[in-house]
């Protein structure tokens, strides 16, 4: 059941030359947690706060279960659209407790009632021993914890992230991240979230609206995107890839580093297509064994694993780089480094 949904959604700010949403397309279901995935100034926030009502769309309709909200004339104030926001800059009351923070949006409630609700979400979302600090005395995952807290307590239709982790230091964002999803799972809300981390995207998100100008270039699970990217903007965005021309033959593809078999061979032989290769997506070979064999001209080691950055040179003098993953005690002969790519489906990008 879809509890939102965007019809050719647009954005044209008055003197602006170019759109800054264009024809945008998306449905969430309920209990999905939704990211939009972009560039800065690439127009997810504009989309953000048309969804909240806090822009008016200039084209198309915005529906949330199955009414409309904006569009065709109609335009429903955001007070009335139960939807609840967690601002990049947490927009906590400096002078509020954590307490106070969170009951400011239950207002419609009794007091009896509105004290039951903040106490569950304060519990929920472990800001238990808190109530009566103020902002400044809390971390940054402390102040995103009592916003997600507030936006929350409400019970709104929809929860909307604005750059959620921006604020977050690294060392504990890993850990936000796993909170904040199953702060989301255990109440059953929607979430749409903002982001140009795609580390957001695979740790949290159902569904991933990747945005370029305005407009979806595709939309769907993160394995999915991340594994058979629409094209090669999507594939170095969700991620290091090796983008390779090839023709289409009836073995594989050929491709300047020599033949790649694989199972998903194009009909038409002799087409020119081009490739999106993942670094893991390699063997690394112990020897020569008819393989692909490159030079290594940069190693960098990445904990988990290394990151082998290889030049192949074909006989007649056409170079290639490529990126392999290797374990991290992988060492190199004389510099050398033999590979193959796994067998089964490779990626062919579109335009």
């Amino acid at each position: 059941m879809n509890i939102l949904e965007l019809k050719d959604t647009g954005k044209k700010f008055p003197d602006a030359t170019e759109w800054a949403v264009k024809d945008f397309n998306l449905e969430v279901q309920k209990g999905e947690i939704v990211a939009l995935l972009g560039e800065s100034g690439c127009g997810k926030t504009t989309l953000l706060r048309m969804i909240a009502g806090f822009e008016t769309p200039t084209s198309g309709t915005i529906l949330l279960n199955d009414e409309v909200i904006a569009g065709d004339g109609i335009l429903m104030e955001p007070q009335q659209r139960q939807v609840g926001i967690v601002f990049q800059d947490y927009a906590l009351f400096p002078h509020k407790t954590v307490w106070e923070n969170i009951i400011f949006g239950l207002f419609k409630y009794t007091k009896e009632v509105a004290a039951d609700k903040a106490k569950h979400i304060i519990n929920l979302s472990g800001l238990d021993g808190l109530e009566k600090r103020y902002p400044h005395q809390l971390s940054g995952g402390q102040k995103q914890r009592v916003a997600l807290a507030r936006a929350m307590a409400p019970e709104p239709r929809i929860i909307l992230f604005d750059e959620p982790f921006s604020n977050i230091d690294s060392l504990r964002k890993n850990q936000m991240r796993d909170d904040i999803r199953d702060i989301i799972r255990q109440t059953g809300s929607t979430a749409i979230f903002v982001t140009h981390d795609t580390k957001d995207v695979l740790a949290m998100a159902d569904k991933v609206a990747v945005i370029r100008n305005g407009r979806s270039l595709q939309t769907g699970k993160p394995e999915d995107i991340y594994n058979f990217p629409a094209n090669s903007y999507v594939a170095d965005f969700f991620g290091k890839t090796n983008i390779i021309k090839a023709r289409v033959s009836r073995e594989g593809f050929v491709t300047p580093m020599g033949l790649i078999k694989a199972d998903n061979v194009p009909a038409n032989p002799d087409q020119e297509v081009v490739l999106s290769i993942r670094p893991e997506q390699f063997h690394i070979i112990p020897q020569d064994t008819g393989c692909l064999c490159g030079s290594v001209v940069k190693e960098r080691f990445l904990g988990e694993y290394k990151e082998l950055t290889c030049k192949v040179e074909t006989p007649e003098g056409e170079k290639t780089e490529v990126i392999i993953y290797a374990s991290p005690q992988h060492q190199c002969y004389e510099d050398k480094c033999y590979f193959k790519p796994k067998d089964g489906r490779i990626n062919i990008l579109g335009s």
